[in-house]
């Protein structure tokens, strides 16, 4: 079974239930698709916010660009948001590393669309 290594960047709403979602329906995730989703890293910007799941530290990474450098991390999911700063220093490392991202980022996509999907082609990456 191949398992998909992913790192969730951003643990506000969206990015905690995600990670819950993603641990609580992964025999149902790995039948539907062949593969085993493992959330291997999460970055935030407030590491000691309260948050309603449990987080293991081997998980965290203190800075949240080393996900794009990680040999085992296959998928980034960007959950930071706006167009400059953070979310494009991220998304654009991880292209040029040739790691997969998702987002739901319309504010980047928008600005940076056409730059982004030429390095995912170039990479043989999915943005």
């Amino acid at each position: 079974m191949r398992k998909l290594n992913i790192a969730i960047i951003g643990l506000g709403n969206i990015g905690s239930y995600l990670y819950k979602y993603l641990n609580d329906n992964k025999k149902i995730l790995t039948e539907k698709n062949n593969c085993l989703p493992v959330i291997k890293y999460v970055s935030a910007k407030n590491k000691k916010r309260k948050r309603n799941i449990k987080i293991r530290k081997s998980q965290w990474l203190d800075n949240y660009l080393d996900a794009t450098k990680l040999k085992d991390v296959d998928l980034i999911v960007e959950l930071i948001g706006g167009s400059e700063g953070p979310a494009k220093k991220l998304v654009f490392s991880a292209l040029k590393n040739k790691k997969h991202v998702i987002t739901a980022n319309k504010a980047l996509i928008a600005k940076y669309g056409d730059q982004l999907a030429r390095i995912a082609e170039k990479n043989k990456v999915h943005k």
